[in-house]
C-alpha cells in the first residue's frame, strides 16, 4: 500500500481540536476496512441524526447491554429511522 500526502482544511475552534479529528479520523482508518469506511460515512452524511442517536443508547464505560436494552435500542432505531 502507498502512502500519499495531502492537504486538508479542517473547521475547529483551535489545534487541539484538529488533533482530535486527525485522531478520529485515523482511529477510524486503523479500525475498519476500506468499503466499510466508506459505508460508514455515507451513513452518517446521509443520516447526520444518527450521531446523536448513537450517544443516546451507547451504554456507558463497563456497562454491558442486556436483550431486553438490545431490542430496546432497535425498536427505537426503527421508530427514528425505519
Amino acid at each position: 500500500m502507498k502512502t500519499f500526502k495531502v492537504n486538508l482544511e479542517i473547521q475547529a475552534l483551535n489545534p487541539e481540536q484538529v488533533g482530535e479529528k486527525l485522531q478520529a479520523f485515523q482511529d477510524l482508518q486503523d479500525s475498519l476496512e476500506h468499503d466499510d469506511f466508506l459505508q460508514a460515512v455515507e451513513v452518517i452524511v446521509q443520516n447526520p441524526d444518527i450521531v446523536d442517536f448513537i450517544k443516546e443508547v451507547v451504554p456507558e464505560e463497563g456497562e454491558e447491554l442486556s436483550l431486553g436494552d438490545y431490542l430496546g435500542i432497535a425498536k427505537k432505531a426503527f421508530t427514528r429511522f425505519g
